[in-house]
């Protein structure tokens, strides 16, 4: 038997799953992320050896025919870890980008619009590759996790300073984070080993309250869905896109929060460009070891995606029947 195991690590979590050669799912494990960026090198090592111990539980074989790995992790440090627990006879990275089209489109051409603990807009093709944004939580990341869960902290701090707008977000932060006083959220943030892995945390919770109407939360999440459109536009002119390759999946956890982020994104996007489409990904990153797995065995697309959704259910994100 075939065995695989896939990868898909970033700031905020590394995810692994274990399937064989008709992609029975034969182990899963989930852990903190593995960004030197965000996380301590004895964290990410730790890390991955607590999500490949949760892999291999049920079914530890001799061999791994191949580990994929697709993030913005260190590779490198995954393969240490890895190499230590069990023998793997070939190591398969997927950036990204990459990544994030063949999980999420089962496709190695096209636009991606990535926005999860950080952000950035692709358009990747095989003689090209253009990107927007990635340049980390300081200098950029718009529109992200990060982005978003910092500038819901600053409007708690604003509210509870006197000068900013009453907001749900802050007894929810408090429940949350379990505050015994508001002064404990610059501990919790700046004791972190990974802040802005901490801040991003904050997005389920905007996407919390702008469900129950609040107004700061929706302004937030309107103002994230109207940075990633104003990146992909700018994408779309630096890459001189033609209108009938403006075919856009989206990655990343931030898209979840609520619709009025992928609502605005949307809406913006298609004032100038009516015929342009916006998907949701079809599986979650990790899936990008499978769905590499398949294309490059010569299964047509949506046979493959009829496959995965079968065998993969736990992992899609868009429900749709469509193929």
């Amino acid at each position: 038997m075939a065995c695989y195991i896939s990868f898909d690590g970033g700031g905020t979590k590394l995810n692994g799953m274990m399937f064989d050669e008709n992609l029975n799912l034969l182990g899963t494990g989930r852990s903190g992320g593995i960004n030197l960026t965000q996380t301590s090198l004895e964290d990410c090592r730790a890390n991955v050896r607590d999500c490949l111990a949760q892999v291999l539980a049920a079914h530890e074989p001799e061999m791994v025919d191949v580990a994929y790995y697709t993030g913005v992790g260190n590779f490198q440090l995954l393969c240490e870890e890895v190499g230590r627990r069990v023998h793997v006879a070939q190591y398969v990275g997927t950036d990204e980008a990459q990544g994030g089209l063949l999980a999420g489109a089962l496709k190695r051409e096209g636009v991606l619009a990535l926005a999860g603990t950080g952000s950035d807009v692709f358009y990747i093709s095989p003689g090209k590759r253009s990107v927007v944004g990635a340049w980390g939580p300081i200098l950029g990341d718009d529109g992200s996790g990060a982005w978003i869960g910092q500038q819901a902290i600053r409007a708690v701090v604003r509210f509870i300073n006197g000068w900013g707008e009453d907001t749900l977000l802050l007894p929810i932060i408090r429940e949350a984070w379990k505050l015994k006083n508001d002064w404990q959220m610059v501990e919790i943030v700046h004791h972190s080993p990974a802040p802005f892995r901490q801040v991003a945390s904050v997005t389920p919770l905007v996407g919390r309250a702008a469900a129950q109407g609040d107004r700061v939360a929706l302004n937030i999440l309107r103002e994230a869905g109207h940075l990633m459109a104003v990146q992909t536009e700018s994408l779309i002119r630096r890459a001189e896109l033609r209108e009938d390759q403006l075919d856009i999946t989206l990655c990343g956890g931030a898209w979840k929060a609520h619709p009025m982020m992928f609502g605005t994104y949307c809406a913006e996007l298609k004032e100038n460009h009516p015929a342009l489409t916006v998907h949701r990904p079809l599986f979650e990153h990790v899936c990008a070891g499978p769905a590499r797995l398949l294309l490059e065995s010569g299964v047509p697309r949506g046979d493959a995606i009829r496959l995965m959704k079968r065998q993969f259910a736990q992992y899609r994100v868009d429900m749709s029947d469509e193929t």
